[in-house]
């Protein structure tokens, strides 16, 4: 016997399977059968909506293109217009305004919600589970029952008026809008909030707070450089998402106050929906999405950075 006869074919030469594959062929062909599919998602639900987006903060898009397909370009237009509206301004002040307290005010309050669920207290069994019903709520539901408690003749000025402090109008005063609109935010997310960390608060190592306590370490020094360390990848995330929903809030501030009075709680996406759905200006409302974008991407460059440099100080 020859040694050729005998020498072993390389694994890329032989036939594997019943269709005669390579291994190597075969090994391609599963990988791009689960990568199509994750593509083809990626293309038709987030490509395409930000090209079209795109196109349509370009050109003058308007009920009549649904029928024409015509819709004329007008480059950077649109931007001109909405920048030149004196209510583009507010919103961008506002919703970088509830964005900003909504996202620190969670992060603050859900992280003691997670903390104090973690102590033993009467009803600290059932608690946690009765304090996921607001978010479970539509944010319709939400508004609703807040509108009523916010009101002139509410409960919240009732109950004010048993304590003898002033009541207001809170929504309809544009110096309180739209602080009641971030309560309401925040309150609607806090459940959320402190049931994901109330569940990551689990995953600190016992022994390394039981030593920290030992060495002298109170409660707020375990609190800065163990326990927020051990869970802050679970914050980030809870921050990004938080970020990118109180951006692009619409329904709850909707519900409450339409973006009034006089604009006090308009944001950027209200204005989008009115652009689109009230006043049919397509091109408008593409252009707000589009300036939506653009802020998002700064928050994520800010986020970036600060993981960047926070791995870099790790190492």
């Amino acid at each position: 016997m020859t040694a050729a006869a005998t020498a072993p074919k390389r694994p890329g030469t032989r036939a594997s399977g019943r269709f005669g594959l390579t291994l190597v062929r075969r090994r391609n062909l599963e990988l791009w059968a689960f990568l199509v599919p994750a593509i083809l998602f990626f293309a038709a639900f987030f490509l395409f909506p930000l090209g079209y987006g795109v196109f349509m903060s370009t050109t003058d898009f308007t009920t009549g293109t649904f029928i024409t397909g015509e819709a004329p370009f007008v480059g950077f237009q649109n931007f001109i217009d909405i920048f030149r509206a004196d209510a583009t301004g507010i919103a961008i002040v506002n919703t970088l305004t509830i964005t900003v307290v909504a996202v620190i005010s969670e992060l603050v309050i859900g992280l003691a919600l997670a903390l104090l669920f973690t102590r033993r207290f009467p009803g600290s069994r059932w608690l946690p589970a009765l304090i996921l019903i607001p978010w479970l709520l539509p944010a319709v539901v939400v508004a609703t029952i807040w509108k009523s408690l916010l009101a002139g003749d509410g409960a919240i000025n009732d109950i004010l008026g048993f304590l003898g402090l002033p009541g207001n109008a809170w929504l309809a005063d544009p110096a309180t809008a739209l602080a009641a609109v971030i309560i309401v935010t925040v309150w609607a997310s806090l459940p959320y909030w402190s049931t994901i960390l109330a569940a990551a608060l689990k995953q600190v190592p016992v022994e390394h707070l039981e030593a920290a306590s030992l060495d002298g370490a109170g409660a707020f020094k375990r609190l800065w450089h163990i326990i927020i360390p051990s869970i802050w990848p679970v914050i980030s995330v809870l921050v990004v998402m938080s970020v990118v929903f109180n951006l692009l809030i619409v329904d709850l501030v909707l519900a409450l106050t339409q973006g009034g009075p006089a604009n006090s709680t308009m944001t950027l996406g209200v204005l989008s929906y009115r652009s689109a759905f009230s006043l049919f200006e397509f091109g408008h409302a593409g252009a707000y999405g589009m300036l939506l974008l653009v802020i998002s991407l700064g928050f994520a460059a800010v986020y970036t950075w600060l993981s960047a440099r926070q791995e870099r100080a790790e190492r």
